[in-house]
């Protein structure tokens, strides 16, 4: 069991000590530190008289540390700014400066997980909590300064603005670009909600009615006919805006001449009149464009 009060002196010994070393002098120690410079002397002999050994040496008004002094110093010094990040930190949070979003499951990992990564890059970031589901009620239920919805328009009760519209495509590693799709492993998955858009509704929708004698494997999830395609293992249908860090990436190549245009969009919603300056400011910083 630890108990840093009987192996530890008190932390303002540390704190008087370390302004003296990193100043080199009583005076401008005292001044910084807006006590007596009888108060630091005084302090750093009894942390001395505690620790056993000496960390000054004293000749008139002119000191230097000793050895074990040098040592001590860094380690003060480094322990004293840990703690003064953590308690930052801490503060930051206790502020209220943070930022809770929500997305169904394949937004949430593939287009506002690599912008949420780059934001928490900056110096100023704050935290963030993201809500990942393929259900609307999950998402509409909990309390979330944003929400991206996959929908044909902006919800009752909600304000937002729209990100970009939904475009459903045959997508593929760059070594199958070249493929013929009917003759390609469709990569097909279970429909959690009638929005989306499985391969016999693509192939219906769109008249390409060679898809239906192609190879279809059912992965179940979305996400695994998006990861299975990653691999070079078939066909996978999904939005380029959304999956424009794979694009960009060299992960997956779209086949063009085969897009599908649903109707619908994603937006950035969020509940009416809740808006504040900050938040707004915070949402910007991650989509990257002004809301």
């Amino acid at each position: 069991m630890k108990n840093y009060r009987r192996s530890l002196p008190p932390l303002d010994y540390f704190l008087f000590f370390e302004a003296v070393a990193r100043t080199g002098s009583f005076t401008r120690a005292a001044e910084e530190l807006s006590v007596s410079q009888a108060a630091v002397s005084k302090r750093l002999k009894q942390l001395e008289d505690l620790l056993g050994f000496a960390l000054v040496l004293r000749s008139g008004r002119r000191i230097s540390l000793t050895a074990n002094g040098r040592k001590l110093a860094t380690v003060a010094s480094e322990s004293l700014e840990f703690l003064n990040v953590g308690l930052t930190q801490i503060r930051s949070t206790a502020a209220d400066e943070k930022l809770s979003l929500a997305a169904n499951v394949a937004v949430s990992q593939f287009w506002l997980t690599p912008r949420i990564n780059e934001y928490l890059l900056g110096r100023d970031a704050v935290p963030i909590t993201l809500t990942a589901s393929d259900k609307d009620s999950d998402l509409f239920g909990a309390d979330n300064n944003g929400l991206i919805f996959y929908g044909s328009d902006i919800p009752s009760g909600w304000e937002g603005t729209r990100l970009f519209e939904e475009i459903w495509m045959p997508l593929v590693a760059p070594a199958l670009q070249h493929v013929v799709p009917a003759d390609a492993t469709l990569l097909d998955f279970d429909k959690l909600t009638l929005k989306w858009i499985n391969w016999s509704n693509f192939a219906a929708i769109t008249g390409h009615d060679t898809l239906n004698g192609a190879g279809r494997v059912n992965l179940g999830s979305y996400g695994s006919t998006l990861d299975a395609a990653i691999r070079g293992k078939g066909i996978a249908l999904g939005c380029p805006d959304v999956l424009q860090y794979e694009i960009e990436a060299g992960r997956l190549h779209p086949l063009e001449g085969y897009g599908l245009r649903t109707g619908r969009s994603y937006f950035l919603i969020w509940r009416a009149g809740t808006m504040t300056p900050r938040v707004r400011d915070l949402l910007c910083q991650i989509v990257g464009f002004p809301i």
